[in-house]
């Protein structure tokens, strides 16, 4: 393979392209869902082939390919080159890629149980008892589980002009969980998720009573719970809603396609204050274990741990080898493509608020009347406009500093650099909880956020009442 790709990239110096990539790969899956007490859908798959980038008189041309053949992929190259060509022919191009060292490397995510080999059978029979479980807690109230199983081993090889050639195996293993109840007509759900880089060791090690009892008793209590109130409160997040508020509201925005676009809000800010002297956010692709690791990127750059926010200032951005090179920085490592057919964005890997030194405890006795939210669903952001949501699974009233009323359906809006800076306490102990797959221009990868409980002196929560 090495050969093969050295020959495509000489060949792309050869008819005139200023920098060439090639990046390679074999990725298999399978996935199985049970719902109604059967697994009623399995699905198994492998994707081979490579995709070909070049930059030709500062214009970009990509072109992917399902075979690995020499033919195939002289092919591809043609139909790059062909692509830049022609949008150069337009008039001079913007692209450019930041020179870098070389990277010759070899790596492999940790693993003790390659999920491939475990037999099939074994793999929906664990998925199937996981819906027994859940919908052992309370029968007469269930009226749905859903229960996903998934893993994934996928090896890719990523050349360039520049003499990089990287090899990388990863295998990945995740479950997820969901239990909809019902009660006098109404319903309500709870979700639990675990998406991880190791092995088959996941599901065996997995603890049924607190992934799959506890989602449901937490989808039961929601329907005895009190629709949120609506309007302006002190909040206090847990980690989950942390990680979601780190990501969606300010990570996207920290990506450095977004801020060369001028579609972030944080253009032109590194070195200013953009939130609490409270916060430092990390972005860590190294974090073994979570479902963003990894150890090099799909340009071949070395996996970092990168400080975005320190003490409340922006220190720099989430970079790839282009946008480097437009905004006068170095590459972090944060590039990456959902596959050969996609050309690298740039994306977060684990994204979290760093901890402090309040309890929880702490944090709640500084609000009198306020809401505590807990069990992140789900977040969205417009980075133009730095506006955010993001919506939990569950709250309660907060009185003078003690938990009361169970809410549901709560949520918090707002201003992106508003509500940072109105964080006014942050707890001692950092979580994960939130691996998973981020969206982004079509393409979907692999991510987890986190961070501690935080106390938010004024933002708008969205309810009901």
């Amino acid at each position: 393979m090495e050969e093969l790709l050295r020959r495509v990239l000489d060949d792309a110096t050869d008819l005139g392209a200023d920098f060439a990539e090639v990046r390679a790969g074999r990725a298999e899956g399978l996935s199985v869902r049970v719902q109604d007490r059967r697994a009623d859908r399995l699905s198994a798959g492998t994707s081979v082939g490579a995709g070909i980038r070049v930059l030709l008189n500062g214009a970009w041309g990509f072109a992917p390919t399902n075979t690995l053949t020499p033919e195939e992929l002289a092919a591809a190259l043609r139909d790059a080159l062909a692509m830049a060509r022609a949008a150069a022919a337009r008039g001079p191009g913007q692209g450019a890629v930041c020179p870098t060292e070389p990277v010759t490397a070899k790596a492999t995510s940790k693993y003790k149980l390659d999920p491939r080999d475990i037999p099939l059978e074994d793999r929906v029979a664990a998925a199937l008892e996981m819906e027994q479980v859940s919908r052992s807690v309370a029968p007469e109230r269930t009226a749905n589980v859903i229960i996903g199983y998934g893993d994934g081993v996928s090896h890719t090889t990523t050349a360039n002009t520049y003499g990089t050639l990287v090899e990388q195996q990863t295998v990945r293993c995740g479950a997820d969980c969901t239990v909809v109840t019902e009660q006098n007509g109404t319903r309500q759900y709870a979700s639990q998720h675990r998406h991880t880089v190791i092995g088959y060791e996941l599901i065996e090690g997995l603890d049924l009573e607190q992934f799959c009892a506890d989602t449901a008793r937490r989808a039961i209590s929601l329907l005895s719970a009190e629709p949120a109130p609506a309007g302006k409160f002190p909040v206090v997040v847990n980690s989950r809603v942390c990680g979601i508020l780190v990501h969606e509201a300010f990570g996207h925005n920290c990506e450095a396609d977004a801020v060369w676009a001028g579609n972030s809000i944080l253009e032109g800010k590194i070195g200013e204050q953009v939130a609490s002297e409270l916060i430092t956010i990390k972005d860590d692709a190294t974090l073994q274990g979570l479902n963003g690791w990894y150890a090099y990127d799909h340009e071949g750059t070395p996996a970092q741990r990168r400080t975005i926010v320190q003490e409340g200032t922006l220190c720099g951005f989430l970079h790839s080898l282009e946008t480097a090179a437009q905004l006068g920085a170095e590459p972090t490592g944060s590039a990456r493509a959902a596959g050969h057919h996609y050309v690298p964005l740039v994306r977060m890997s684990n994204t979290y608020m760093e901890a402090g030194d309040w309890t929880r405890e702490e944090l709640l006795a500084e609000v009198k009347d306020g809401i505590f939210l807990e069990g992140g669903y789900h977040g969205y952001v417009f980075t133009v406009k730095g506006q955010f949501t993001c919506n939990a699974e569950h709250g309660y009233r907060i009185e003078h500093g003690e938990l009361g009323q169970h809410l549901r359906n709560v949520s918090i809006s707002g201003l992106t650099l508003e509500a940072l800076k109105h964080v006014t306490a942050v707890g001692d102990h950092v979580e994960f909880g939130l691996g998973g797959t981020c969206g982004k221009a079509g393409q979907g990868m692999p991510i987890d956020a986190g961070g501690p409980d935080i106390l938010i002196s004024e933002v708008v929560v969205g309810g009901r009442n």
